[in-house]
């Protein structure tokens, strides 16, 4: 009878136990005046039962019971709430600012000068007197010919124009002799025509000579390759003992000192482009920064890429364009398609998400969500075409935690341009 008494009060104190949630004050009461009815009934209990397993057991049970309710509670204790500080952030004050609207193109470095240099005549070549790279001046003896069958053909002219100009001579001096002596009834008119048919013969055979030997020399000429203009052997492609013929390139030269710009541009932005745009030029890869103007615009587009072309030149300077500009180098023009004064923010103060693209104003200490309409881009700074006045503070400070309605506390001013 006891043992049963026992049951009923372990179970009354379990169930009592799965109650406590709705009922926290009464359970634990319950719990307490099970606990001390056990403990009057577990002496007796324990004086009468032999079976020392059960009794641990119960025990054991009953500790376990005591140590969930207890920790079950701590965490039913409400845990005070910290008030939220307001979020600080960074600020600024809209104002109309000169803005510039740019676009950033892409394009190469070209020489204004590129010209391959070919053989004129049938020659082999004798002498090759620079290589790949290196720097020419005007003038300067690059490739010479074998010139001996030419210099030959010159010598044989001029032998025969000395022999032209000696039979010239005689025959002059026998027309004036025949002219006196037809006078004196001594010779026919016959002999006379003849003497000055000779006389003109050798003056036109005296001009072709002329002629001839001229270009004689020009032929000669030819196998000397100087460089017409001052640049660097681009390529060579000839070697000593090479057959040269004409219209066979034998080198290449590029201009270094007077270097231009072909920049390509979408054709959606070529009605905005004009000659004398200002234009910045950079160079990636030798850090080459120059100020210039767009010189020319390419009327016909690109097939390929249905791109327009426009052209600007470096300004020439000995140092950077013979250290820091080659052919074919990447160039980056940024060109100025507009200025005037409007409203801009930074790049980072304005916010996209699926509500479009707006900024965060302050108002009585709370960020509120503005929807803007942004235009075009200057180095860092958006134009606002609508949705903000000057005189709005603006956050500037790039927080994911922003949201409309949260409380904020302004830090700093933004300082930037």
């Amino acid at each position: 009878m006891l043992v049963i008494n026992y049951s009923l009060l372990l179970l009354k104190f379990i169930r009592y136990g799965l109650n406590f949630f709705t009922l926290k004050k009464r359970a634990i009461n319950h719990f307490i005046c099970a606990g001390k009815k056990m403990s009057i009934l577990l002496p007796k209990f324990l004086n009468r039962s032999k079976n020392f397993s059960v009794i641990l057991l119960l025990a054991l049970v009953i500790l376990v019971l005591i140590v969930s309710v207890q920790r079950i509670l701590q965490r039913l204790e409400p845990v005070a709430v910290e008030p939220r500080a307001p979020l600080a952030v960074e600020t600024q004050v809209l104002a109309f600012s000169p803005f510039a609207l740019t676009r950033r193109y892409s394009g190469s470095v070209v020489a204004e000068q590129r010209v391959q240099l070919s053989a004129r005549v049938n020659a082999p070549v004798v002498a090759v007197y620079h290589r790949e790279g290196e720097q020419v001046k005007r003038g300067d003896l690059l490739i010479r010919l074998d010139d001996r069958e030419l210099n030959n053909e010159r010598l044989r002219l001029q032998a025969a124009r000395q022999r032209l100009h000696a039979e010239l001579e005689y025959w002059s001096r026998q027309y004036q002799r025949n002219k006196k002596l037809l006078q004196k009834k001594m010779l026919s008119e016959r002999q006379l025509e003849e003497s000055l048919r000779m006389k003109k013969t050798l003056q036109a055979s005296m001009q072709e000579n002329a002629a001839a030997l001229a270009n004689a020399e020009i032929r000669l000429n030819y196998t000397k390759i100087t460089a017409p203009f001052s640049a660097r052997i681009q390529r060579l492609m000839t070697e000593v003992g090479d057959q040269t013929v004409p219209g066979k390139a034998l080198l290449e030269l590029v201009s270094t000192q007077n270097m231009k710009a072909l920049v390509s541009v979408p054709q959606a932005d070529l009605g905005r482009l004009q000659t004398g745009l200002p234009v910045q030029l950079r160079i990636p890869v030798s850090g080459l920064l120059q100020q210039t103007r767009i010189q020319k615009i390419y009327p016909a587009l690109d097939p390929a890429t249905r791109n327009a072309l426009f052209e600007t030149g470096f300004i020439h300077d000995e140092k950077q364009t013979l250290t820091r500009l080659y052919p074919g180098m990447v160039v980056e023009a940024t060109v100025i398609l507009e200025q005037h004064a409007a409203l801009s923010i930074p790049h980072h103060a304005l916010h996209k998400n699926k509500r479009g693209e707006g900024v965060f104003v302050v108002l009585d200490g709370v960020a509120k969500w503005r929807q803007v309409s942004s235009g075009g881009v200057d180095a860092d700074r958006v134009l606002i075409l609508s949705g903000l006045t000057p005189g709005e503070q603006i956050i500037v400070t790039p927080d994911p935690r922003l949201v409309d309605g949260l409380a904020v506390v302004v830090a700093s001013s933004y300082q930037g341009g």
